[in-house]
C-alpha cells in the first residue's frame, strides 16, 4: 500500500463523520486553550505587582491541575462516543480484510490529525486570547494589565506535553476499544443495549439513600470547621446518589409513564417514551454527569460571585482599624506585660513620628490554650494523635484569658470579677452552664458578654476553631495553671497574644508605609525574646490580597464554568445525534403508518424535555441542599451576608438556565432532522 493511504483513509473517515468530529475538535481546541491561559496566568509572572497577584497566580495554578484531570475524563467520554459511532464501519473494514494492526494505523493517524488540530488550534487561540483574560483579571482587582504581548515558552511546552500525553492515553483506549472487539461484535455495536432494561429498584432506593445521606451531612453541619471536614464527603456522596438514582430511576419512571395509558397512548408520547425506555440505563449515567457539571458550576459561580461582590465586608471584618499589630509566645513568662507596654509605647511613638493621629485604640494582651470542649469542661489532655482522630473537631476549642483590668480599661466597662468567678463570651453560640472548667480549675459565670465578642475580636466569627473569652480577676495567676500542660511534641500549650489595633487618618499609601515601618519595628524589638509569630498589618495594604483573591476565584470559576457548560452541550450532542440515528428507523415506521413531521416534532419534543428537564431540576435541588455548607466556608473568608449567597446563587441559576435551554434547543433541532 501507498505511504498516504492509511492517512488518507482516516482524514476520509472523519470527513464523512463530521457531524461527530467537529464537535469533538472544537471541544479540544477549547480545552487546550483554558489550559493555556491558566498556565501563562499562573506561572508566567504576568500577575506579579497586581494586588493578590500572588495568591491569584496559586489559584491559577491550582486550575491548570482541575482542567488536566477534568479535561483527560471529559476527552475519554466524548473519544468513546465517537469510536462507539464508528465500530461499524470498523467492523466493515475487518470483513474486507483489515487486520488489527490496519485498523490501529488508522486509529493512530484519526487520532495524530486530532492531536495537531487540537494543539496548534489551542494554542493559537489561547496566545490570542491571553491577553484579554490579563486584562480582564486586571479589571477585576482593580489594576492595570502589563500592554506587552507574552507568549512564554513554559506554558507552550506544558500545554503542548500535558494534551500529547491525553491523546496517547486516548489512542491506548481507542486501541483497546477496536482491538479486543471481533468484526461481528463490532458489526453489531450500534444494536448492542437494545434490550429493554428492567426496573432495578434495590438501585433505586440505594440511590435514594445514598442521595439523602448526602444532603443530611449537608444540612446538618453547624460550623465551619465542619464544613471543612465534611463537605467533601457530602458531595461525594450526592454524586454517588445521582448517578445511582437517575441509571435506576429513569428506568422506573418510563415503566410508570408506561403503565399511564392516559399519558402514554398519545402521539407525541407513545414513541418518545418507548424509545427511552430502551436507554434509560445509558442515558440516566449521561443525564447525571450533566446534572453533576450544571450544579459544580452553579456552586462554582455563586460562592465565588457572592465573594468578590462581599470582598469589602470581608475585609472590614478581617481589618476592622487601619493598622494591627500582633505578636505570640508560647509558654509563661513574667516579663511579657511589662513587654507588651513597651511596644504598645514604642510603635504609637513611631507611628505619631510618621503624622499619624492615633484614635480607636484597642492594646490589650490574652492567655490562651485549646482544647476539646464538651459539657462546660475543655479538656487539654488531648495529646496524642491517637486521641485527635476520634475527636468532634466541632468541639475542638481555644481558651482567651483577658485580665479583667485590661478588659474595663480598653473596652470602657466597669465590670466585677472576682476570685473563681469568670465573664463568658463566645461568637459561636457554644451552650456554657453556669460553669466553665478549663483543665482542672473551674469558674463561676457570673455574667455572659456574647454581645462584646466581636469587639474584642472581630475575626472571632470567622475563626475555624471556636473562640471562648473569659474576663478574669488576675490573668497572670490564672495562667499560671496551664504551664504544665504541653501537645504530643512536649511544646507548651499555653500562649501569650498580644493585640494591638488603632486608626491613623493617614492617606492609604500612607498607611501602607506605616505599617512596614512598623512590622521592622516589631522584629527589632522581639528579635531576642524568639517570639513564634509577630507581624503588623494595614487595612489598605491587605486590600489587594482580598480583591487578588476573591478576584482570582471568580476568574477561575467563571473559566472552568465556561468549559463546563461546553462539556454540558458536548454530552448532549452527542446523545441527541446517537439517540438520532437510532430512533430513525422507529419514526420511519411511524411515518409509514401516517405519522406527520409535525406529530414528530411535538414527540421530540414531548421526549427531550421530559429528558433534559432532569438535570436542571436536580441541580437546582443539589444547590438548595449544599448552599447551607458553602455558606458555613464562606464565613472562614469573613463574608456573612446570606441574602448576598442568595442573590448571586439565584442569579446563577437564571443565566445558567437560559444557556442551558439555549443549548437544549440547539441540540433537539439536530436530533429532529435525523429522526425526520
Amino acid at each position: 500500500m501507498k505511504i498516504g493511504f492509511y492517512p488518507r483513509l482516516a482524514a476520509d473517515g472523519m470527513r464523512k463523520n463530521a457531524r461527530l468530529y467537529v464537535p469533538y475538535l472544537i471541544a479540544c481546541v477549547m480545552m487546550v486553550a483554558v489550559y493555556y491561559i491558566l498556565h501563562f496566568l499562573g506561572h508566567s509572572g504576568v500577575m506579579d505587582g497586581m494586588p493578590g497577584g500572588n495568591t491569584a497566580e496559586t489559584l491559577m495554578q491550582l486550575g491548570t491541575f482541575v482542567m488536566t484531570l477534568f479535561g483527560t475524563l471529559f476527552l475519554f467520554y466524548t473519544q468513546s462516543a465517537l469510536i462507539k459511532g464508528r465500530k461499524k464501519e470498523f467492523g466493515l473494514y475487518s470483513i474486507l480484510g483489515m487486520n488489527r494492526f490496519n485498523l490501529g494505523r488508522i486509529l493512530f493517524f484519526e487520532t495524530l490529525i486530532v492531536w495537531v488540530v487540537s494543539v496548534a488550534g489551542g494554542l493559537a487561540a489561547g496566545i490570542t486570547l491571553s491577553g484579554l483574560a490579563k486584562a480582564g483579571f486586571a479589571k477585576m482587582v482593580g489594576s492595570a494589565a502589563r500592554s506587552a504581548v507574552l507568549v512564554p515558552a513554559g506554558s507552550v511546552a506544558w500545554t503542548a506535553g500535558t494534551f500529547s500525553f491525553i491523546f496517547l492515553l486516548i489512542l491506548l483506549n481507542s486501541l483497546r476499544q477496536v482491538g479486543f472487539s471481533s468484526p461481528i461484535e463490532l458489526v453489531r455495536a450500534e444494536k448492542a443495549g437494545e434490550k429493554p432494561p428492567k426496573s432495578n429498584w434495590f438501585v433505586g432506593i440505594l440511590g435514594f439513600l445514598t442521595l439523602g445521606a448526602g444532603y443530611f451531612i449537608a444540612l446538618r453541619i453547624k460550623q465551619p470547621m465542619s464544613a471543612l471536614l465534611w463537605f467533601f464527603a457530602a458531595v461525594i456522596l450526592i454524586i454517588i446518589g445521582t448517578y445511582l438514582l437517575l441509571v435506576a430511576g429513569s428506568v422506573i419512571f418510563c415503566r410508570l409513564l408506561q403503565k399511564n395509558k392516559r399519558y402514554y397512548y398519545r402521539t407525541n408520547h407513545f414513541v418518545s417514551v418507548s424509545s427511552m425506555a430502551f436507554r434509560m440505563k445509558r442515558n440516566g449515567a449521561g443525564l447525571a454527569s450533566i446534572c453533576i457539571l450544571l450544579t459544580m458550576i452553579l456552586v462554582m459561580l455563586s460562592s465565588t460571585a457572592a465573594l468578590y461582590a462581599g470582598a469589602d465586608e470581608c475585609l472590614d471584618l478581617r481589618y476592622p482599624n487601619e493598622i494591627g499589630a500582633f505578636a505570640c509566645k508560647y509558654g509563661y513568662d513574667e516579663g511579657l506585660e511589662s513587654l507588651g507596654e513597651k511596644l504598645d509605647a514604642d510603635l504609637k511613638q513611631a507611628a505619631m513620628e510618621h503624622g499619624a493621629a492615633i484614635t480607636n485604640n484597642a492594646t490589650f494582651y490574652e492567655w490562651s490554650i485549646s482544647g476539646y470542649f464538651d459539657d462546660g469542661r475543655l479538656d487539654v489532655t488531648l495529646n496524642s494523635l491517637t486521641d485527635m482522630a476520634f475527636i468532634d473537631y466541632d468541639k475542638v476549642a481555644q481558651i482567651l484569658f483577658i485580665d479583667r483590668d485590661v478588659y474595663n480599661r480598653v473596652f470602657g466597662c466597669s465590670e466585677e470579677v472576682g476570685p473563681g468567678e469568670a465573664l463568658v463570651g463566645t461568637a459561636k453560640k457554644i451552650p456554657i452552664g453556669d460553669t466553665i472548667t478549663v483543665g482542672d480549675v473551674s469558674f463561676r459565670v457570673t455574667k455572659r458578654i456574647d454581645d462584646r465578642v466581636d469587639e474584642i475580636d472581630p475575626s472571632a466569627r470567622i475563626s475555624a476553631s471556636p473562640g471562648i473569652f473569659l474576663i478574669v480577676d488576675d490573668v497572670n495567676e490564672v495562667a499560671k495553671h496551664y504551664i504544665k500542660y504541653a501537645d504530643f511534641n512536649g511544646e507548651p500549650m499555653l500562649a501569650w497574644f498580644w493585640h494591638c489595633r488603632f486608626d491613623t487618618g493617614l492617606a492609604p499609601q500612607q498607611q501602607e508605609a506605616l505599617a512596614r515601618t512598623l512590622d521592622e519595628l516589631l522584629d527589632e524589638e522581639l528579635e531576642p525574646y524568639d517570639f513564634d509569630n509577630r507581624y503588623c498589618e494595614s487595612h489598605e495594604g491587605e486590600r489587594g490580597d482580598f480583591v487578588g483573591t476573591f478576584g482570582g476565584l471568580l476568574f477561575l470559576g467563571m473559566l472552568l464554568s465556561l468549559i463546563f457548560l461546553a462539556s454540558c452541550a458536548i454530552i448532549m450532542y452527542y446523545k441527541q445525534v446517537s439517540e438520532g440515528f437510532e430512533d430513525q428507523a422507529r419514526f420511519g415506521i411511524m411515518q409509514k403508518v401516517g405519522m406527520t413531521k409535525e406529530e414528530i416534532r411535538r414527540s421530540v419534543d414531548s421526549q427531550m424535555l421530559t429528558v433534559f428537564l432532569i438535570p436542571i431540576l436536580f441541580a437546582c435541588v443539589h444547590l438548595l441542599a449544599v448552599l447551607p455548607v458553602v455558606m458555613k466556608l464562606l464565613m472562614l473568608f469573613g463574608l456573612f451576608d446570606i441574602p448576598l449567597l442568595l442573590t448571586a446563587a439565584g442569579i446563577c441559576v437564571l443565566v445558567c438556565g437560559a444557556v442551558y435551554a439555549g443549548i437544549y434547543r440547539l441540540t433537539s433541532n439536530a436530533y429532529y432532522r435525523i429522526v425526520s
